[in-house]
């Protein structure tokens, strides 16, 4: 067998000598052409890691935050991601635990990369046709951060993007420690309902900060991380509690939690109570004093080098939150009595002219009016709206209704206490 193996070999080494020696400049210019591509693809594998600056100071988009003076929150300035970093002190090591108990079992011992895991999927996914997840943490953590995205992408795509995810992972391995690792990964993760980050995932959910989380509220987070769609706590309420029980079977499997403690939590609730106003400053105490700070700190943000919609600011006001609920409650008891006196003696008869201009002004501002492409077609949607009761009624309701507006300052120093912009 051994000298057949090796007649063979000698037989061939021989062919590719014979081919050479015929076709010398063919070789040799089929081997530069191989040596290109292959420059090539590394140069373009290469050109699409994160520089060694972004790998030191990533910065994703968190959401600043606006204070009162005795420390309630009014209001938040975003864009598409309303972020808050949480420390890894205030993350309970339940959460931690029922993250590597699911995502990633060997966190502490690999360098970024789950070499074992891989090919245990890799068998799965050709074998059984099953895809199984096996990428670790770090290479989730470096996808999130540095958008190596996967849809509709090619096979040679594929490749690229995992063998670029891994490249970063083990440089992420290199540049941070394995909580600063966890406490990134988590601050950059998308639990769904606009919850970037586990500090916003905690509250939108369950209404409290992460370091308050239990045993069972950390395994439902945990669970939403695949896809917050498939396991939207709404919506699919039962695929997630499902999921919650798997990941605290895997806990108990890893030793975080007892059987006792895995009895009692499997049995629970999902618990989870969104939180009402999760956009902006809808709902807000104060929504025109925060608007009247946004305007400010725009004004201002590019002159020292900050951007209050990306830098995750803090901002301190002056804005007292119990004389601002005093002021909102002032507004609704008094306004209801103003508003019917006004009602008295206002007469529409001897204001034709207001009303005139207000229901012209408010036709040619609607969509259909100015989508029509015709005179003929407006002319038609004009008189349309104008014979409609309910719509005149409206507009009469919008102009006959009555608006506040006013500030409170400490006269010692110009501070704002309250504002009031209008009744809404």
């Amino acid at each position: 067998m051994v000298k057949t193996l090796k007649l063979l070999i000698g037989i061939s080494m021989k062919l590719l000598k014979n081919i050479y020696k015929n076709n010398k400049k063919l070789c040799l210019t089929i081997f530069g052409l191989v040596i290109l591509v292959l420059i090539g693809v590394v140069y373009y594998i290469f050109d699409g890691l994160p520089s060694l600056e972004e790998l030191e100071n990533p910065k994703p988009s968190l959401a600043t935050i606006v204070l009162t003076e005795d420390g309630e929150e009014i209001g938040r300035f975003y864009k598409d991601e309303s972020r808050v970093e949480a420390n890894i002190d205030s993350i309970p090591k339940c959460l931690i635990n029922a993250l590597i108990a699911t995502e990633d079992k060997k966190f502490y011992d690999h360098w970024g990369v789950d070499i074992e895991r891989f090919f245990q999927g890799l068998f799965k996914t050709f074998v059984f046709g099953r895809r199984e997840g096996a990428s670790t943490i770090t290479q989730q953590l470096a996808k999130n951060l540095y958008g190596f995205k996967g849809k509709n992408e090619s096979y040679f795509g594929t490749i690229i993007r995992k063998i670029r995810e891994w490249i970063t992972a083990f440089n992420i391995e290199r540049t941070y420690t394995k909580n600063e690792i966890l406490e990134m990964y988590l601050n950059v993760s998308y639990f769904g309902k606009g919850a970037y980050g586990i500090e916003r995932a905690s509250r939108i959910f369950f209404n409290k900060p992460v370091r308050n989380l239990t045993i069972s509220e950390s395994a439902v987070l945990i669970a939403i991380l695949p896809s917050s769609v498939v396991y939207d706590p709404v919506r699919h309420p039962d695929r997630l509690l499902k999921r919650r029980n798997l990941i605290l079977g895997e806990m108990l499997e890893e030793d975080f939690i007892s059987e006792s403690e895995f009895n009692y939590y499997k049995k629970l609730p999902l618990g989870v109570q969104l939180e009402k106003t999760k956009r902006k400053y809808k709902g807000s105490i104060a929504p025109y004093f925060v608007e009247y700070i946004r305007q400010q700190l725009e004004d201002i943000q590019y002159q020292y080098g900050f951007d209050i919609y990306k830098d995750g600011l803090t901002i301190y006001t002056t804005l007292n939150s119990k004389m601002q609920k005093y002021a909102n409650q002032a507004v609704i008891e008094h306004m209801e009595s103003f508003q019917q006196e006004f009602d008295k003696r206002w007469n529409w008869n001897a204001n034709q002219t207001v009303l005139n201009e207000y229901i012209d002004k408010t036709i040619k501002a609607r969509p259909e009016y100015i989508k029509a492409k015709s005179n003929e077609e407006k002319q038609r949607i004009y008189y349309q709206f104008l014979n409609r009761e309910d719509f005149i009624y409206n507009i009469k309701k919008t102009v006959q209704t009555i608006e506040v507006g006013f500030v409170a300052l400490d006269a010692k120093n110009g501070h704002i206490k309250a504002m009031i912009g209008g009744r809404d």
